[in-house]
């Protein structure tokens, strides 16, 4: 099952409840946290029944509530904060770990790097894949307006954007339709 499938499920049942997502990173952020073989998944795919976990029983309704407040708070920190950071600390994964991905014809990456510093940290991280602090797909023109820092256990980059600097992923670039 592809992450298509996955969101369109995940769609159903949100809509089932009268509820729904504004933002998509809130169902990579969800996909990217459990691998496919966790309870989770048996939430959104049958075997409810087989949930017990050691701590407490995990619902499909708090699941939900979870993606929606995720979803809630990637919309507010876009809007509040003058510095957008994503912090991932402690992390063991199955395949791959990325801090931020995204293509850049995506319109909230757009607002993003138009008005808010971006600093992007991934340490104490054990992944069985790629370890990666930015993973951007260049699929259309996208001025960085301000500062980029990216750290990883193994290295660091800064991109600092300022009034005499200008840097441009995709310069010239259209987007593909």
């Amino acid at each position: 099952m592809d992450k298509k499938e996955i969101i369109k499920i995940i769609e159903e049942k949100l809509k089932k409840r009268n509820k729904f997502i504004r933002n998509k990173n809130a169902f990579e952020a969800l996909c990217s946290l459990f691998p496919p073989t966790s309870a989770i998944w048996k939430v959104f795919f049958g075997s409810e029944k087989s949930i017990k976990t050691e701590k407490n029983i995990i619902t499909l309704e708090t699941i939900l509530d979870i993606l929606v407040a995720m979803d809630n708070k990637f919309e507010n920190g876009l809007k509040d904060s003058q510095k957008f950071k994503i912090l991932l600390d402690g992390v063991e994964s199955f395949g791959d770990v990325s801090g931020l991905k995204a293509r850049t014809s995506n319109p909230i990456l757009f607002q993003l790097f138009s008005e808010k510093e971006i600093e992007v940290t991934l340490k104490n991280i054990q992944a069985k894949g790629n370890i990666t602090g930015v993973d951007l797909t260049v699929d259309k023109e996208l001025e960085l307006k301000q500062k980029m820092e990216i750290n990883t256990p193994h290295s660091s980059v800064s991109f600092n954007a300022g009034p005499n600097i200008k840097i441009v992923f995709g310069k010239g670039m259209k987007p593909k339709k």
